[in-house]
C-alpha cells in the first residue's frame, strides 16, 4: 500500500521507486519453508509410529501430536508469542520429545491389555504409575534449555524462543499423554483374539536384547572401559570438527563494501562504483544493483554491520536470480575486484547473524601509533605467508596529506579576516566552493565557485591565493578617505574597492606547507587500538583458519604497555558461549534436584548423570561424518540433548526401581526393565532422529539436527545398556 501511494501521489514525474530489501517477503519465504519442514517432520513421525506400533496406535499418537502442536501454537498466541523460523524450528527439534510421554503411556496400555488386564485398569494403571516420573523427565528436558532463555547475549536472545516453545509444548504433551491418550485408546485399541494373555516380549528382537544385556552385565567392567575409551577417542577427534559461529543467511542478495584511502577525491569513488555497477549488471545471474556513496544506506537489515560515514566509502547491494547463483559467483567477483581495483578495499559480503565486521581479527593496543604499526606489519606478514587466510586489511587507514596554514592572527585580524575566511579562500582556489547543483536529466552536476587568475586559469601558487572576507574590511577606511568622498576627490567605487579588497595568502599567514597526519585514531577501552583483519580461504571454517595463524601471531614480541586480543567471530563466539554456560550450573542444579526428588536417592541420579559424557561419541561422530560446522546452535542442541537423555534414563530407572520395590530379583529387574522400556525408548529416539531429517539442509539448524540425531543414536544404547551396567556396579548386583 505504501509503495502504491508513493507511485501514484507523492513521486515527481519521471522518478521511479523500487524495493531494494523487503523484509516481509523474506520472512514469508522462511516461514513457508519451515512450515513445510514441520509438516514433513509430523508425517515422518506418524508413518514411523504406524509401522512400528500398528495403524491404530500410530494414528492415536499422530492425532495426539497434532493436538499438541496446535495447542502449543494457541497458548503461545495467548501470551503474544511470535511465529518465526526459530519457533517453528523448535517444534521440529522437539518433534520426537513431543511423543515421548504419549508413547510410554500408550505402550503401557497395550502391554497391559495384551496381558489380559481388565480394560479400565489397563487404561489408567500406567498413567498412575508413571505420571510423576514423566513430569520430572519433562521438566528436566525443559531445564536443559533454560540457559538459552537466561543468556543476555545477542545470540542467546536470537534463539531464546527455543526454550519458550519447548517448555509450552512439552508440558502440554505431558498433560495430553495422561488425558487424551487413554480416551483415544479406549475408543480405538482392540486386542486381537489370541493376543490376550500372550507375552508381548516373546519375539526375536527382545530375545536379542536380552542376550546383549546378559553379556554386558556379565562383562560390566569391559563394557564400562569400552565406553570410556570411546569417549576419550571422541574428545581427541573434537579438534578435527570445523567450528564456526553462525552460518551465512540463505539470501539471494549480497553487498559489496568499497573503501579508498581517506583524503582522496570523492569523484574517484563515484567513478569506480559506477564501473563496478556496470560490470555486475552485465552478468546474467544479477537482477539489480543499488549503489550508495558516503555510507551504508538506512538500516534496512539488523543482521549486518554498518560502515562509518566517509566520502571515500561506497556500497553496492546486489540482487541475484537465486541464492545458488549468488554462492557460485562470489569468488569470481572478488577476484575481479581485487585485480581491477588493487588500491581499494573491496569485499563481497553475505548477510550473517555474526554481528562483528570481520570473521578473523586481531587487535593490538598501546600508546604509540608507530609501535602499533610495527606490530601490525608483523601480523600482516604472518597472514601473507599463510595458505589458510587471505586479504589482510587494517582498521587504521594510511596517513593522508593535510594542507597546513599558519594563521597570522595580528595581520589577518587587522584586515578583518577570520580563519574561516582563509579556509574558504583556499577552498575556492583548489576544489572550489559548492554553491548549487544542476540536474541534466537524472544526472546531477555540482556548481562550484572557483578563484582563477586574470587569464581564467587556476592559481599556480597557493601563497598568492587572494584571500577575501565575507564581511567588508572597515579598517581600510580612514579620515582622509571620508574627506575625499565628501569633496569628490575619491569616488564611491574606489571606497567600495578598498573595503572589498583581497590580499595574498602569504600576508595573512606565516607559512603554507603539507603535513602527513592520521585521518582516524581508533581507541578501545581508552587505548589506541590497531587491528588486522583477514578472511578464511573458500571452503575452510573460520575458526580453523584462525587457529592456523593464531600461534604465530601470539608469538609476536609485545613491548611493555602493549597487549593483543582476538576480536571478530572468535570473540563473538566466546562471549555467547560464556553467557550460555554462565547459567548452565543453575540448570544442572535444578535437574539434579528433580532427580533426587524423584528417586529419593543420590546413587540413581548419579548413574544417569555419569552416562552423559557418552553423548560425545554420537555427537562428534555425527558431525565428522556430515561435515557440518560445530557452531553456536550446535552447542545449544548438545546442551538440550543432555535433557533428552536424562528423560529417557528416568523412564528406565523408574521401571528398575518399581520392579525391585515389588520384590523382583535385582538382575531380573534390570533385564525386565530394559525389555519393558525398549520399545518406548527406541521409538522416542527414532521419532526424534527421523523427525530431524527436514532440517538437515537448513544452514542454521542443520548442525543442530546432526547433533541430536548422532547423540540420540548413541543415547539409546546408553539408556538400554550402560544404565543397567552402572546400576549393577553402584548397587553391587552380581549376575548369577
Amino acid at each position: 500500500r505504501v509503495m502504491e501511494n508513493l507511485k501514484e501521489e507523492r513521486l515527481p514525474a519521471g522518478m521511479e521507486v523500487h524495493k531494494i530489501f523487503f523484509q516481509p517477503e523474506r520472512v514469508n519465504t522462511a516461514l513457508n519453508s519451515f512450515v513445510i519442514n514441520l509438516i514433513e517432520s509430523v508425517l515422518i513421525v506418524v508413518i514411523l509410529l504406524i509401522f512400528t506400533m500398528g495403524l491404530r496406535s500410530g494414528l492415536i499418537l499422530g492425532l495426539n501430536l497434532l493436538v499438541t502442536v496446535l495447542g502449543s501454537l494457541m497458548i503461545l498466541q495467548l501470551f503474544d508469542g511470535t511465529l518465526q523460523r526459530v519457533s517453528l524450528a523448535s517444534f521440529v527439534l522437539a518433534m520426537g520429545m513431543l511423543v515421548d510421554n504419549a508413547i510410554v503411556i500408550l505402550d503401557g496400555i497395550q502391554i497391559d491389555l495384551q496381558r489380559g488386564h481388565e480394560r479400565k485398569k489397563a487404561l489408567t494403571a500406567i498413567g498412575i504409575k508413571t505420571a510423576m516420573p514423566l513430569l520430572g523427565a519433562t521438566l528436566i528436558a525443559i531445564m536443559a534449555f533454560l540457559p538459552i532463555f537466561l543468556s543476555p547475549d545477542t545470540a542467546g536472545f536470537y534463539v531464546r524462543d527455543l526454550f519458550i516453545v519447548l517448555a509450552v509444548s512439552l508440558l502440554l504433551s505431558w498433560v495430553l499423554a495422561l488425558t487424551l491418550i487413554p480416551i483415544l485408546a479406549d475408543k480405538s485399541l482392540k486386542i486381537k483374539d489370541g493376543d490376550s494373555g500372550k507375552d508381548p516380549y516373546d519375539n526375536k528382537y527382545y530375545k536379542a536384547l536380552r542376550k546383549v544385556l546378559n553379556w554386558t552385565l556379565s562383562h560390566r567392567f569391559i563394557t564400562l572401559a569400552t565406553g570410556v575409551a570411546l569417549v576419550l577417542i571422541s574428545v581427541f577427534c573434537f579438534r578435527f570438527l570445523p567450528q564456526g559461529f553462525f552460518p551465512d543467511m540463505d539470501y539471494d542478495q549480497l553487498y559489496i563494501e568499497y573503501k579508498l584511502n581517506e583524503g582522496l577525491n570523492s569523484s574517484r569513488t563515484k567513478a569506480d562504483l559506477s564501473e563496478i555497477e556496470d560490470y555486475l549488471l552485465a552478468r546474467e545471474d544479477v537482477r539489480h544493483v543499488t549503489t550508495s556513496i558516503g555510507g551504508t544506506p538506512a538500516r534496512y537489515n539488523l543482521v549486518r554491520t554498518i560502515a562509518d560515514p566517509s566520502l571515500s566509502y561506497g556500497e553496492l547491494i546486489v540482487d541475484y536470480v537465486s541464492s545458488k547463483a549468488l554462492v557460485a559467483s562470489i569468488d569470481e567477483i572478488q577476484n575481479y575486484l581485487n585485480e581491477n581495483y588493487p588500491d581499494a578495499y573491496i569485499r563481497v559480503k553475505r548477510y550473517n547473524l555474526m554481528y562483528k565486521k570481520f570473521p578473523i581479527e586481531v587487535e593490538f593496543r598501546g600508546p604509540d601509533p608507530e609501535v602499533l604499526k610495527h606490530l601490525r606489519a608483523q601480523a600482516i606478514d604472518v597472514i601473507a605467508e599463510s595458505q589458510a587466510v587471505y586479504m589482510p586489511t587494517s582498521n587504521w587507514p594510511q596517513k593522508v596529506p593535510v594542507l597546513m596554514i599558519d594563521y597570522n592572527q595580528a595581520v589577518a585580524r587587522g584586515l578583518g579576516l577570520s580563519r574561516r575566511d582563509i579556509g574558504l579562500s583556499v577552498m575556492s582556489a583548489t576544489d572550489g566552493i559548492p554553491i548549487a547543483e544542476f540536474y541534466d536529466g537524472i544526472e546531477s552536476k555540482a556548481i562550484t565557485l572557483k578563484t582563477v587568475d586574470k587569464d581564467g586559469k587556476p592559481i599556480e601558487s597557493l601563497e598568492n591565493t587572494p584571500v577575501f572576507g565575507l564581511l567588508p574590511s572597515l579598517s581600510s577606511i580612514d579620515r582622509e578617505s571620508i574627506q575625499g568622498l565628501l569633496t569628490g576627490s575619491v569616488s564611491e567605487e574606489e571606497i567600495l574597492e578598498s573595503i572589498m579588497q583581497t590580499i595574498p595568502l602569504s600576508q595573512a599567514s606565516s607559512g603554507v606547507y603539507i603535513n602527513w597526519e592520521e585521518p582516524v585514531v581508533i581507541r578501545s577501552n581508552g587505548e589506541r587500538a590497531m587491528s588486522v583483519q583477514c578472511y578464511p580461504v573458500p571452503g575452510l571454517a573460520v575458526e580453523s583458519a584462525r587457529q592456523s595463524i593464531a600461534a604465530q601471531i601470539e608469538e609476536i614480541d609485545l613491548p611493555a604497555g602493549y597487549s593483543l586480543s582476538w576480536e571478530g567471530e572468535y570473540k563473538a563466539s566466546q562471549q555467547s558461549t560464556k553467557y550460555l554456560f554462565k547459567y548452565y550450573p543453575l540448570a544442572v542444579i535444578l535437574m539434579i534436584a528433580i532427580l533426587i526428588m524423584l528417586f529419593k536417592d543420590y546413587r540413581k541420579p548419579l548413574v544417569i548423570i555419569l552416562c552423559m559424557p557418552l553423548l560425545s561419541i554420537g555427537i562428534i561422530a555425527g558431525m565428522l561424518i556430515s561435515g557440518k560446522t560445530f557452531g553456536f546452535v550446535a552447542i545449544v542442541a548438545a546442551l538440550g540433548l543432555v535433557g533428552m537423555l536424562i528423560k529417557n534414563g528416568i523412564v528406565l530407572m523408574d521401571e528398575i526401581t518399581l520392579q525391585i520395590s515389588e520384590g523382583v530379583e535385582p538382575v531380573k529387574a534390570l533385564m525386565d526393565s530394559s525389555e519393558n522400556r525398549f520399545r518406548p525408548v527406541m521409538l522416542a529416539s527414532l521419532t526424534t532422529i527421523l523427525g530431524m531429517i527436514p532440517l538437515l539442509n537448513d544452514p542454521l539448524f542443520g548442525p543442530a539436527a546432526v547433533v541430536i540425531m548422532g547423540g540420540l543414536l548413541v543415547g539409546t544404547l546408553i539408556t538400554l545398556l550402560f544404565i543397567p551396567v552402572l546400576y549393577a556396579i553402584f548397587f553391587k548386583i552380581k549376575l548369577k
